[in-house]
């Protein structure tokens, strides 16, 4: 089912996760992006769910030159204009919560993998038309895990990253590995808010750790 060529599935296949994150703070985002690579993360996503996004995602940038391997990603993308404002800044890929084909267009005539949100087998196979590798199942808490393997009887080559209430548990992130997701995304149910607030660090470091390690332990089972 991988493509062997596909350096960013490659990439994204080995992650196993990819934690989703926004702050309006940019010295709390910086330090969410330390966190997570010491943590072992190496592709991460920032959502564009705020003024303060254009502005802080440079800045992002600018750490994550600093970080061999560390693959950094923008979210919550509507518009061609949205996606090139950020590719600008330095934005890897991009990923949207819904299936725009000029997005997906726009993306592919400038080379940047597009992860676009999907909800039913016929927006997985537009979006596979328009060169997506790989998807996002979102809601996933909504459409569950079997939509994956029900994708893949049909769609076979396309690889899967659910987003939307996954959490860092097993009860929650094996039945996806089971189903044949290529990673797992996780937002919120990683990025304590009460840990965040109190900056405990180190706290939120051994988190992601765990969650890190849980995902490795179901990749390719």
């Amino acid at each position: 089912m991988r493509n062997p060529e596909s350096k960013f599935i490659q990439k994204m296949g080995a992650a196993g996760m990819m934690p989703i994150f926004f702050n309006p703070d940019l010295e709390t985002s910086l330090r969410l992006i330390e966190v997570s690579y010491e943590a072992g993360i190496r592709v991460i996503e920032m959502v564009n769910r705020g003024k303060e996004a254009s502005t802080i995602f440079p800045e992002l940038r600018k750490l994550a030159d600093q970080m061999p391997g560390l693959s950094l990603g923008v979210g919550t993308i509507y518009q061609p204009w949205q996606a090139e404002e950020f590719v600008d800044q330095g934005a890897e890929f991009v990923v949207a919560p819904v299936m725009n084909p000029a997005l997906g267009k726009w993306c592919k005539a400038n080379d940047i993998p597009w992860v676009p949100g999907c909800g039913t087998v016929t927006e997985v196979w537009e979006a596979q038309e328009l060169g997506a590798e790989l998807v996002k199942v979102y809601p996933a808490n909504v459409l569950t895990p079997s939509f994956v393997s029900s994708v893949h009887a049909v769609l076979p080559t396309i690889e899967i990253i659910p987003t939307g209430g996954i959490e860092p548990t097993a009860e929650s992130v094996k039945p996806w590995f089971d189903e044949g997701v290529l990673l797992v995304g996780m937002g919120s149910q990683l990025f304590d808010k009460k840990l965040i607030k109190e900056k405990n660090w180190q706290e939120l470091k051994n988190r992601i750790q765990v969650a890190a390690a849980l995902v490795e332990s179901f990749k390719g089972t």
